[in-house]
């Protein structure tokens, strides 16, 4: 344990001395440099003396379900060498270099946003700071270093495998040079992804800067898992070595090509030319004049902007919260329409209204309605043939049955986070309220989830597949939509167990738990593959549907008869 903390501190001193390379040109920002120094190294002590060693992440595991440290960077160092590869593609290094730092930025960029956000905007560390004489640029610039400290160990242990590889690629003395893109690169990933944060931060409400950031978390997410899946189908990963992105003119306008520019230059003068020796010096000179941008022109007023985000808990502002009257409501005319009992119409608009308010339920949920037809291309053009084969093979075929049963992925994820809030406390109006029967506020939300989420997602898949396919597909469509309210029904009675947003957030499933979802799922893949054989015969499907429409019926009634007793209590 002291030889691990020993390690890691010599690591922050020599962080911290690489970072103060940056010092001369931040001092004439109006950065305090011997501050920025101070306040970083305390930051490093305080996160050296969280427990990180093996022992207490095992100790922790059980609670949380972290993985130990060195799992990760086993999987780090894997990930790595995977991405290393890249550079083995092309016979000329500048190609495959490009093609590695597209990759290794991206990477940075979204481990950036995904879990360095609220490192950059958090309010915690202002009580103490804000009374002492520490200006704006100081902290803001404390904050993206203190960032970027942590990015460099993840970018440098991730780009080790690739030091290896590109020393036997292209010779031992690219390796330092190799080095030094690497920490072009994650610099330049942090300035460009902390520049856009702080240029939103001046521009936008605290609000909608948090709501733009979420939004920008789930886009990436999407984007990681679609060109995961879908990346190997579309594309023939062996022809990428026979493509010259360098051919193309605006090829020299992406950050990656300046950062492999230097090994050219330094590495193989005899072929480079001017445009080369100009590239490879924007790489080098880039980071410092983004620094020195975030500094200078940025950083003005981020205390003050922090303390408005800090502040800044409610969705929308009140003036905007006062109900006009008269004003047509939708969310008023559906839930009197579709449920019109008193009790079961306040959980219908409790859960509507949390739903599209609570940010960490969309981030949660949100992006399960694009990985449904990524799962579906990738399952459907899995087989031999190029793309147009497939595609026909595909449109000939009923696969398109396949597309509605996916979406009960997102019924699943929505019934198994409806209940969870880090905000749980403010559920203790359920309990003082003279509610009998709360099955009815659970009716409420199920009807909630199906007519706010699950058919309007529906509605737009059948109306592409009937277009795609034509109408005889929307027997199936109907068949495969009520088996999928049964299976929604099914989780809905056995695991949620809670009223909305009512339960602390839990990091781990119970076991008991996933062996009933595991269960329920079998089921409905034996209803699904059985809609699949009963496709030939179209009298049988419409049959088929109205016993389906009865079992919903029953089952429905069942649990909006569910007790206090059916239903977990939290302390509030």
């Amino acid at each position: 344990m002291n030889n691990i903390l020993l390690m890691l501190l010599s690591m922050d001193k020599l962080f911290l001395r690489l970072v103060s390379f940056f010092y001369p040109v931040l001092a004439k920002t109006g950065v305090d440099t011997d501050q920025l120094n101070e306040i970083l190294r305390v930051k490093l002590l305080m996160d050296n003396r969280r427990p990180k060693a093996m022992f207490a992440a095992r100790k922790n595991a059980k609670n949380n379900g972290q993985q130990s440290p060195w799992l990760t960077s086993f999987f780090t160092l894997l990930m790595g060498f995977l991405i290393g590869l890249v550079l083995t593609l092309d016979g000329m290094p500048y190609v495959g270099e490009t093609y590695y730092f597209i990759i290794f930025m991206m990477l940075m960029a979204i481990t950036l946003i995904s879990d360095f956000t609220t490192v950059l905007i958090d309010t915690r560390d202002q009580f103490i700071l804000l009374p002492r004489p520490v200006n704006d640029r100081t902290i803001a610039v404390s904050r993206i270093l203190h960032i970027s400290i942590y990015v460099l160990r993840l970018a440098l242990l991730q780009g080790l495998p690739a030091l290896i590889i590109v020393g036997f690629v292209d010779g031992i003395m690219a390796v330092p040079v190799f080095f030094i893109q690497i920490l072009e690169a994650t610099f330049l990933s942090i300035f460009m992804v902390n520049i856009i944060y702080l240029l939103l931060m001046k521009s936008v409400s605290p609000q909608r800067f948090k709501d733009i950031i979420s939004y920008f978390q789930i886009g990436f997410s999407v984007l990681i898992f679609a060109t995961y899946y879908l990346l190997p189908r579309l594309i023939n990963v062996s022809v990428l070595g026979n493509v010259n992105l360098l051919s193309h003119w605006w090829a020299y306008c992406l950050p990656p090509v300046w950062i492999a520019a230097l090994n050219e230059l330094l590495i193989h003068s005899s072929r480079s030319g001017m445009i080369t020796s100009v590239l490879a010096i924007i790489g080098l000179t880039l980071p410092v004049a983004g620094l020195w941008f975030v500094a200078k022109v940025l950083a003005p007023g981020f205390n003050r902007r922090l303390s408005i985000i800090a502040t800044s808990d409610g969705n929308t502002n009140t003036s905007t919260q006062i109900k006009k009257v008269g004003k047509f409501s939708l969310i008023e005319k559906i839930s009197n329409l579709i449920a019109p009992d008193p009790v079961e119409n306040a959980g219908f608009r409790i859960t509507w209204k949390l739903a599209a308010r609570t940010r960490e339920f969309k981030m949660k949920v949100y992006p399960s309605f694009a990985y449904v037809p990524i799962y579906f291309i990738f399952i459907a053009l899995n087989g031999k043939g190029d793309i147009s084969e497939r595609l026909d093979k595909l449109q000939n075929g009923h696969n398109y049955v396949l597309l509605i049963y996916l979406s009960t992925f997102i019924l699943s994820s929505i019934l198994m986070n409806i209940s969870m809030s880090e905000k749980y406390k403010s559920a203790w109006v359920y309990y003082a309220m003279p509610i009998d029967e709360p099955g009815k506020i659970l009716s409420g939300m199920y009807k909630a989830i199906v007519t706010l989420y699950f058919l309007p997602y529906c509605l737009v898949l059948s109306i592409i597949i009937i277009a795609m396919w034509g109408p005889q597909a929307i027997n199936d469509l109907i068949l495969a939509f009520l088996v999928s309210l049964v299976y929604g029904m099914l989780m809905a009675l056995f695991m949620v167990k809670g009223l909305p947003f009512s339960k602390p957030v839990i990091a781990k499933q119970a076991g008991g738990k996933m062996i009933t979802s595991l269960m329920i799922l079998a089921l409905i893949a034996s209803l699904g593959f059985g809609h699949y054989y009963l496709m030939r015969w179209e009298m049988v499907v419409w049959i088929a549907i109205i016993p389906f429409l009865f079992i919903n019926w029953i089952m429905f009634r069942y649990y909006k008869r569910q007790t206090w007793d059916n239903i977990e209590l939290s302390e509030i």
